[in-house]
């Protein structure tokens, strides 16, 4: 059987310094213009007025005013939390909402699965609705 040298493959070349550093510039950069683009947006979007509607002990829906002052329609992303007396986290959720240019409206959200059931008699003692935004460390 004869014996066939084959070549490399892929075939590794190493990269250049110069590619490196346009490399490791452009990752920077990409994070601060990611940074950026999210403090822009935390100055837009405006939580306020959060409070409980209704609850039992399956379900808690909470209401809450927001505004978008900026001059575009935006899909944002909201993070819901309630807590109970004691501190613990009663349920929490992830939604997406979009927002249209310059408006204000008053919106609710169900949390319908929570961390525990509540007891009879028990009410959610502090709720928080804040932006939720992809960090990069």
């Amino acid at each position: 059987m004869p014996i066939v040298d084959r070549m490399e493959f892929p075939r590794r070349y190493k990269l250049k310094a110069s590619v490196l550093i346009f490399i490791f510039l452009g990752t920077i950069f990409g994070i601060w213009l990611q940074r950026h683009n999210t403090a822009i947006l935390a100055e837009q979007i405006e939580i306020s007025n959060v409070s409980f509607g209704r609850y039992g002990t399956q379900f808690i829906e909470l209401e809450y005013s927001l505004a978008n002052t900026g001059k575009q329609d935006r899909e944002i992303s909201l993070m819901a939390r309630v807590w109970d007396a004691d501190g613990q986290e009663l349920a929490s959720a992830l939604f997406g909402v979009t927002v249209s240019a310059n408006s204000k409206a008053k919106r609710s959200k169900l949390l319908d699965r929570l961390n525990r059931t509540m007891r009879e008699g028990e009410k959610p003692y502090k709720a928080e609705i804040s932006l939720y935004t992809k960090k990069v460390p």
